[in-house]
């Protein structure tokens, strides 16, 4: 009430002022009583437009800006991503090269093996690529940090998982705001009902998940991913565990938010899923092998068989459509992956150099304690050289305070000193965190001489107390063989 008693009265004294605004975030105020309710206006303006009775308009009713429709929503080029093994190096991705467009359906499809996964947490910033470049948006998320993108998962990328992932002690209401509370929302409950009407579970909304179904668990997952509005939406599998028509349900959700504008990437092992994407991106051994349009596959002549284990031959034969897609994923029988140990040396240096992360703070807390120390022994030369220390140290007839220079000196040189020790044990911390992550993770990785520079000022800064009280220790204890 007293946010929009404050707005009312800014609409008030902007609408009796003589200046006329530009636009709504340029508006010049007559007094200063003005500005500040202009301050709660705009600060409230967003809490108040969520209230439950005013519908927000979801990422299908949004109409993109003119100069994004050129720019496609996801677009990777020679992305590669390697694991290390023990002393093994794994191509989980090997240049891999896809563009999706808005509004696309996408299914990924492949064995075992064949990098799926990887693309999956690659292209939901869940993961970081060895090398090449990820577009999201025409914005580059392969050189954000971990707090960015977690930004960038929370506003513009849902998540559908396998096994639901729903915390089992709250409701189906509650489970679907936790992505609004994460991003810091205070109204979770109205926009959280929207979406569970959106797939149409208003009615089980104070139901936990043990008390509903599979796919209404999956549903409700559904509409958690699509809570906070995200142009983009991706599913691990999201019809494993259920039976075959519950799956071809959550699929027909899924192609309804499609329709709305929204996005859809998918990674499925079942081919009749896959045809009902627009595209079928098939992966073998960490490189895309077909990307085709499910329009200009052939015609199914029969209804797929329901969900199963079968060999890929047999999966081609109930699946005409798909033959030519199974063909290129030969069965794990058929194939026998090459031995490790066999596997040609990687030149790290044809990689993207990249710098890794920890390396910069790492150097700045280096030398922050590094200009710390340098603050305290300038503070402490300055205050030998104006005053005679030696004589100050020695006990009065009678007790006086040092001069105030002295005392303000000193507590700066003491602050100083502390701050440079933490200073320094950060810089160690951070550096070996650095390197110990550049030994582990393949790749052609930047930041080296920062690292050893840190971690040479780090050690520095932590061991210069420890020598200075050492010495100061042996030297009293010397002192007092002399006088013994």
């Amino acid at each position: 009430a007293w946010a929009a008693r404050s707005i009312r009265n800014c609409r008030k004294t902007t609408s009796s002022t003589s200046v006329a605004p530009r636009n709504e975030r340029d508006i010049q105020y007559s007094d200063r009583r003005s500005l500040w309710l202009a301050g709660i206006a705009h600060g409230f303006e967003e809490l108040l437009s969520t209230d439950a009775t005013q519908a927000k308009p979801g990422p299908w009713q949004k109409a993109w800006n003119k100069e994004q429709l050129g720019v496609p929503l996801i677009e990777v080029r020679g992305l590669t991503k390697l694991y290390r093994m023990g002393e093994s190096v794994v191509h989980a991705l090997d240049g891999v090269d896809l563009t999706i467009e808005r509004g696309d359906f996408v299914a990924i499809t492949g064995p075992s093996g064949s990098g799926k996964s990887t693309i999956m947490h690659l292209l939901g910033c869940l993961d970081r690529p060895t090398s090449g470049s990820y577009l999201l948006d025409g914005r580059d998320v392969s050189v954000l940090s971990d707090r960015e993108l977690a930004v960038v998962r929370n506003q513009q990328i849902g998540f559908v998982f396998q096994t639901f992932n729903l915390i089992n002690r709250t409701s189906a209401l509650e489970n679907v705001g936790i992505p609004l509370f994460y991003a810091r929302k205070t109204n979770t409950r109205g926009p959280a009902r929207r979406a569970l009407e959106h797939v149409g579970l208003a009615s089980r909304a104070a139901h936990n998940p043990n008390e509903l179904s599979g796919g209404e668990r999956q549903r409700v997952a559904i509409a958690r991913a699509i809570v906070n509005d995200p142009p983009l939406v991706m599913a691990d599998e999201p019809t494993g565990n259920l039976d075959s028509r519950t799956g071809e349900q959550i699929i027909a959700i899924f192609r309804a938010l499609n329709e709305q504008g929204v996005t859809i990437v998918i990674v499925t092992h079942e081919p009749h899923i896959a045809r009902l994407a627009r595209r079928i991106v098939s992966m073998r051994d960490g490189q895309i092998v077909s990307d085709q349009l499910t329009a200009a596959l052939p015609a199914v002549e029969q209804p797929a068989a329901p969900p199963r284990a079968v060999p890929v031959e047999e999966e081609a034969t109930c699946d005409p459509g798909l033959s030519q897609v199974a063909q290129t994923q030969p069965s794990v029988a058929a194939v026998a992956a090459p031995p490790l140990d066999d596997a040609p040396p990687v030149d790290y240096s044809a990689l993207t150099p990249q710098l890794m992360r920890g390396t910069s703070a790492a150097l700045a807390c280096a030398l922050l304690a590094a200009g710390l120390w340098l603050v305290a022994i300038g503070v402490l030369v300055g205050l030998s050289m104006t005053y005679d220390l030696k004589a100050l140290s020695t006990p009065p007839a009678s007790p006086q305070m040092p001069p105030l220079p002295i005392v303000v000196g000193g507590l700066i040189a003491f602050l100083a000193m502390i701050a440079a020790i933490v200073m320094g044990v950060l810089a160690v911390v951070l550096g070996h965190g650095a390197r110990k992550r550049m030994r582990r993770e393949p790749g052609n990785w930047l930041g080296r001489r920062r690292v050893i520079a840190a971690l040479v000022l780090g050690w520095l800064s932590v061991g210069l107390p420890i020598a200075g009280i050492a010495v100061t220790i042996l030297r009293a204890v010397a002192s007092a063989q002399r006088a013994g």
